[in-house]
């Protein structure tokens, strides 16, 4: 790891924790070859509902948690210090322990900083890893002419490749926080699919991670889902985690799992992440792909997501606005004169082409897509062999604009859906009216 240390006396400062729960380049792309740009099928629910305006409030930055389903918080507050710990540049390296941190990370000149392939990076219980890259560059980062532009304060951001290893493990008492004092964020982390196989699988135990902000638009940024965005080709395993406030303009407001293998993910919570697409070049008679407000199922296998918490995720998408201008734009009902509907799918989870899948035990919790289907779970391309078990999960007070709590789509094969009978369905919406626990064309066994 490329380092600059402050004074050793300085390490001696205390890491606060303040045990409060949380209210709420171009020039370093991978090698060629690596086929991280698989087209993950979007959202594509159909037509849409032409008899209803599914967006009368629009208040997709407000979503109403609903009751307390008795739910775990969303961990601790941790204080960045403003003094001592490390400085990070090029590459991120080695064993990272609380003696160092926090691990202030810069990046290069491109914002990038990566875990080079052959080598691993272990981060220790209690470290803080601030990926605040350089603030006073993106403050600067400001078109004069247009203020409001979305395009803004996009420099000076960082980023964190991951072609090695990595290890994060904290424990229950001094979890690794991953954050970012920058007041605009970090761009998350990336997998390159074979180009990121290191010495063993990635695992990511006792984490908080929070504050990416993956919201440049059709520009020279290479990844634009999931601020944890795994395309791995094997098994990844994140627990007792917390995963908050970050947001992704295209899918999977927190975590992509994209074509692995095996990959778990247990007693976890992520809460208030979030999508906001916005397509600059969306025309007349085009729809949003945009789905998975918290986590994305894409491609994968044999994946197990269970004991964990959804809670306050939303998708609020963008796509066909009736100018390609770079700022938020609202969103568009339907119908409309000149054909353009807003949809994405997956207020909490997208799945997309599931094979072997389980989701078991967990709780959906206020989650909201004003527009689109699944005001909970989407599932597209469900089919042949592949099978998806929804076993004794807990869907409560979820929010959303067509389809059902689950909407499920085959496409053109042939799959079943599982949904055992210990599922609670309790104060969902559609369109304001109680909604059906499951719509679309997938067959479904009831076990």
């Amino acid at each position: 790891m490329r380092a600059s240390r402050f004074p050793r006396s300085l390490f001696a400062l205390p890491v606060v924790l303040v045990l409060v729960a949380c209210s709420s380049g171009p020039d370093d792309r991978p090698v060629p070859g690596d086929d991280a740009g698989v087209p993950d099928g979007g959202a594509d629910s159909g037509t849409p509902d032409s008899g209803t305006d599914a967006g009368s409030d629009g208040d997709a930055g407000t979503p109403d948690s609903g009751t307390d389903a008795g739910t775990p918080d969303a961990g601790p507050d941790i204080e960045v210090p403003e003094d001592g710990g490390t400085i990070v540049r090029g590459t991120l390296t080695g064993r990272l322990t609380v003696e160092g941190s926090p691990y202030r990370v810069e990046g290069d000149s491109n914002g990038v900083v990566t875990i080079p392939h052959g080598q691993v990076l272990t981060v220790g219980p209690g470290v803080i890893l601030d990926f605040r890259g350089r603030p006073e560059v993106t403050e600067r980062d400001v078109d004069s002419d247009a203020p409001d532009n979305v395009m803004n304060h996009q420099a000076g951001r960082v980023e964190v490749r991951v072609y090695g290893a990595i290890q994060v493990r904290g424990t229950a008492d001094a979890p690794v926080l991953l954050t970012s004092t920058n007041p605009h964020g970090w761009w998350g982390m990336n997998f390159y699919g074979a180009n990121s196989v290191g010495s063993g699988n990635p695992v990511f135990e006792h984490m908080i991670f929070e504050k990416v902000r993956k919201n440049q638009y059709n520009s020279d940024r290479d990844w634009t889902r999931g601020a944890l965005w795994v395309y791995y080709p094997g098994a990844v395993t994140i627990t007792d985690s917390v995963f908050r406030d970050n947001e992704s303009s295209a899918n999977c407001g927190a975590l992509d799992l994209m074509f692995t293998d095996g990959s778990r993910v247990e007693n976890t919570v992520f809460e208030n992440n979030r999508i906001r697409e916005i397509d600059r070049f969306a025309q007349p008679g085009t729809s949003s792909m945009a789905g998975g407000g918290a986590v994305c199922i894409t491609h994968g296998r044999n994946t197990v997501l269970r004991g964990n918490t959804f809670r306050g995720n939303f998708v609020q998408a963008f796509g066909g606005s009736l100018t390609s201008d770079l700022w938020d734009r609202p969103i568009l009902t339907w119908p409309n004169p000149q054909g353009i509907f807003d949809l994405g799918g997956g207020a909490a989870i997208h799945y997309f082409q599931p094979d072997n899948d389980l989701l078991e035990g967990n709780v959906f919790d206020g989650n909201f897509i004003p527009l689109g289907p699944g005001a909970a779970v989407q599932l597209e391309d469900i089919g042949g062999s592949r099978t998806v078990v929804m076993r004794g999960n807990r869907f409560v007070n979820n929010r959303g604009g067509a389809g059902g709590v689950i909407t499920c789509n085959r496409g053109s094969n042939t799959g079943e859906l599982v949904i055992t009978r210990d599922n609670v369905f309790t104060g969902n919406t559609v369109n304001g009216q109680p909604a059906t626990n499951m719509t679309g064309d997938c067959g479904v066994v009831t076990q």
